[in-house]
């Protein structure tokens, strides 16, 4: 490797472990850390760009003609994003909540640091339950990966044209 790649390596490393410094301090500054509620206040702030992402492009596609004339029909700006543009966020907010809710629940890292213990294990942190330094138990290891893959599956199955609307809807412009 060459030292730049060695630079680039180090300074992701460092990246992903001063992350969860700062949430954490804070956490425990709040009283939250190691409750649930502290827990969904990370999963929020690290989601929130990819959210933010996917609106942003879906409101720039939606045409400016559209919002002239709600104004010159006498629309008022609460009035134009609540009853013209906000319907019109349907298939990206839906597309949001779905991939929002597969993430937080496949989140294995997150509940690993910010819940620690077994008195807040989430599903995820449940595969360490089934191995040890010495002996792994596979079958019960494997049937907890069937029953953790089964309601991400199950969502995507029934949500497919949801997601994949919402994801293309503000990708083409025009």
């Amino acid at each position: 490797m060459k030292t730049s790649q060695h630079t680039l390596a180090a300074a992701l490393a460092v990246a992903t472990t001063t992350a969860l410094a700062s949430p954490t301090a804070l956490l425990q500054a709040l009283g939250l850390f190691k409750t649930l509620p502290g827990l969904v206040l990370v999963e929020v702030a690290f989601g929130l760009s990819f959210a933010v992402l996917l609106f942003r492009a879906f409101i720039a596609a939606v045409p400016r003609e559209l919002d002239e004339a709600a104004m010159i029909d006498g629309c008022g700006g609460l009035r134009l994003f609540f009853q013209v543009i906000f319907p019109l966020l349907r298939p990206v907010t839906i597309t949001v909540i779905i991939t929002t809710s597969v993430a937080v629940f496949n989140d294995f890292v997150n509940p690993l640091y910010f819940l620690p213990g077994d008195d807040n294990a989430t599903v995820q942190v449940t595969l360490y339950n089934f191995q040890s330094q010495y002996s792994t138990q596979w079958n019960l290891l494997f049937m907890d990966i069937v029953l953790i893959t089964i309601p991400p599956l199950l969502a995507f199955v029934f949500f497919n044209r949801k997601i994949v609307a919402g994801m293309t809807t503000g990708a083409i412009k025009g």
